[in-house]
């Protein structure tokens, strides 16, 4: 299987590992799956508030009035590993 490609965007002292969407590789999944961006997703990470680690997903949540994002620690250098961002409202899961 080959290895999924990411964009890293480093912002204020973190460093996020964006990844591309498995049917569109040209694609960032966020953008793919929920019409979001980077900038959405780091925006949200630093003004939102961060509920509890999530044991059964393995996963943060933040979430800012406007948006929401699931991250967690790449386990290799430990940069913000975004899994999802969305906009609030439209938590809906494409199939």
């Amino acid at each position: 299987m080959a290895r999924r490609q990411a964009l890293i965007v480093e912002a204020h002292g973190e460093r996020f590992r964006f990844y591309y969407d498995l049917q569109d590789p040209g694609v960032l999944h966020i953008t793919r799956q929920h019409g979001t961006t980077p900038e959405d997703a780091i925006r949200t990470f630093f003004a939102g508030v961060v509920e509890p680690w999530d044991e059964g997903r393995l996963r943060f949540a933040t979430y800012t009035e406007t948006h929401g994002l699931f991250w967690t620690r790449h386990a290799h250098d430990q940069p913000v590993r975004v899994i999802s961002c969305f906009k609030r409202g439209d938590e809906q899961w494409p199939e």
